[in-house]
């Protein structure tokens, strides 16, 4: 069932047996592995069906690190969370991610790949995805040909690395019938979490507290509560949840918020591609997104190049993958950007209702035009290439790298001295990146294109110079709304925020679920690695409570006169 939790009476109470805070990739995953069964569970979301200024703005906070997007527009609050946005990428990560490595402090997952595999295999159907084959040559025997080659890298230093490509999946769209009508659900939306309420020795959640815009507060009680808001929220929540703890639940190493991670973006200069005809279609990801935007023919898969284990371990690189993007990409992204903008903001009136800057309204609504206007070359651009696809006319690209970020305690979400509408201290994000990250990219782009030259793919756009920075600027980073690492997972509290079965160190009913729980981030888009997470924790829970509805009550003990 679905309810808005502005009309619950104030002051009610609900217990279940499993409350789901968050209705994100991680917290649908589990609430529709549960439909049906015996478990009475409650999920809360904090937004509502559909994108709305307001409670977008309730994701406010402040950045003080690296230059990085607005808070507001760097997640998605309403049902399926960031599902709303990604872009369908899917490739488990690489057995290597999970490894120990001596040239990446802090590496090592403590789950075993082999572990994971039933899962991510189980993922497929959540993400809409194709056959459980991430082999090269499986998927080439299906949607290779003249316009959609392999580029000829395997066997050297680098390697090819296909992704599946879900439709994407929304799944707040997906899955919201589906949850609807279960019967032993009920979702909340528009129920804002403003903290986790313990016993006095913070060893277990009693219940949480539950708050809406200009409407109700109640609480819910659970015998388990599972945590799911994301990299940032997650954190937040539990940095809140201060009464018994001051430092923070699940914060008593102050670990809670550190090693806040996204994966950065580095770009080469512009080159040519040798042959577009045959290697654009699978490495442009500009010409994949945009076509699949429009409803246009493209692969169900896309091809990056990345360094082979063996050079990473050589050179001391983190993972890294790399592919193409087209020269007016950047321009056309900013202008739906702007768009976007225009169409998440609130009136003046709610901006001073709800705590928004009026001046960060009135500084978009000036610039929103002008960004538009001056990105109108590249948006024809976009859309002639998304819709003609013209092989015959020559791009140029750059070579752009997500780089495996490496874990970094002094990058973390801490509490801000300002407030939302609840009262609840805003997240603080000092979003950093340390001299290895700054190395690994460019030690990564300057073999890549020596590698990629050397055969003959790509030569330098006439007037360049073909080459990586040695030291790229930081001040000029992208980034993938990737947000990873602040409750890392470790079997000791002293390196961890969870255990590996996803459970808060010394509160023995608390789970949390997502990307916050990575230990190391891989390369790849992490939307699989959070569903199979969450459907291996799903199984655990399960099998939790199945085993308190059969054990025996404990016998009753008379009372002492």
């Amino acid at each position: 069932m679905l309810r808005d939790a502005r009309h619950v009476l104030n002051g009610t109470h609900i217990d279940c047996d499993l409350c789901i805070i968050g209705g994100g990739a991680a917290g649908l995953t589990m609430a529709r592995e549960l439909a049906g069964s015996a478990c009475s569970l409650v999920l809360l979301e904090g937004g509502g069906l559909e994108v709305d200024g307001i409670s977008q703005a309730l994701y406010a906070g402040r950045n003080v690190g690296l230059p990085y997007e607005r808070l507001t527009t760097a997640r998605s609050r309403y049902l399926g969370g960031s599902t709303n946005c990604w872009g369908g990428f899917s490739r488990p990560l690489e057995p290597g991610d999970f490894a120990a490595r001596s040239w990446i402090p802090g590496s090592g997952w403590p789950i075993p790949r082999e572990t994971m595999m039933p899962f991510y295999e189980r993922a497929q159907s959540v993400l809409g995805l194709g056959p459980f084959d991430y082999d090269n040559d499986f998927w080439m025997e299906r949607v290779g040909g003249r316009g959609a080659a392999l580029m000829p890298v395997d066997g050297g230093d680098f390697e090819n690395r296909v992704a599946q490509l879900s439709p994407p999946i929304r799944m707040g769209e997906a899955y919201r019938a589906e949850i609807g009508h279960a019967a032993n659900i009920t979702a909340f939306l528009n129920a804002n979490v403003t903290a986790l309420e313990t016993n006095a020795s913070a060893t277990a959640v009693e219940r949480v507290q539950v708050r809406t815009l200009e409407g109700p507060r109640f609480t819910v009680g659970a015998r388990l509560f599972v945590l799911c808001c994301g990299g940032i929220e997650n954190a937040r929540i539990l940095l809140l949840s201060n009464q018994a703890q001051p430092a923070g639940l699940g914060n008593g190493h102050d670990l809670v918020g550190r090693c806040f991670a996204d994966h950065p973006r580095f770009k080469t200069a512009p080159v040519r591609l040798t042959d577009q005809g045959r290697h654009r279609k699978l490495y442009d990801v500009s010409l994949c997104l945009a076509r699949r935007r429009l409803k246009r023919p493209h692969p169900s898969v896309a091809l990056a190049l990345s360094p082979t284990q063996e050079l990473q371990e050589r050179w001391g690189l983190p993972n890294s993958r790399s592919y193409l993007v087209a020269s007016y990409h950047s321009g056309a992204l900013d202008a739906f950007k702007a768009m976007r903008d225009l169409r998440l903001l609130p009136s003046r009136h709610r901006c001073r209702r709800f705590g928004v800057s009026e001046d960060e309204a009135a500084s978009l609504l000036r610039n929103a035009g002008p960004r538009i206007l001056r990105s109108l070359p590249q948006l024809a651009d976009a859309l002639f290439d998304s819709t003609i696809d013209p092989g015959w006319l020559s791009r140029s690209f750059t070579l752009e790298t997500v780089l495996e970020p490496v874990p970094n305690p002094d990058s973390r979400v801490t509490l801000d001295h300002a407030t939302d509408p609840f009262g609840c201290n805003l997240p603080r994000v000092d979003w950093r990146l340390t001299e290895q990250d700054r190395r690994g990219a460019a030690d990564t782009q300057r073999l890549l294109l020596q590698d990629l030259m050397q055969r003959g793919l790509v030569r330098a756009e006439p007037g360049t110079v073909a080459a990586a920075a040695d030291e790229p600027e930081m001040a000029d980073v992208g980034w993938c709304w990737h947000h990873m690492g602040t409750t890392r997972m470790h079997e000791s509290p002293r390196h961890g925020v969870v255990d590996p079965e996803g459970r808060v160190h010394g509160v023995g009913n608390l789970y949390v679920a997502g990307s916050s729980v990575f230990p190391t981030m891989g390369a790849d888009h992490p939307t699989m690695t959070i569903v199979a997470l969450a459907l291996r924790m799903t199984d655990r829970i399960a099998a939790l409570l199945q085993d308190e509805r059969n054990s025996p009550p404990a016998p009753a003990v008379a009372a002492s006169l």
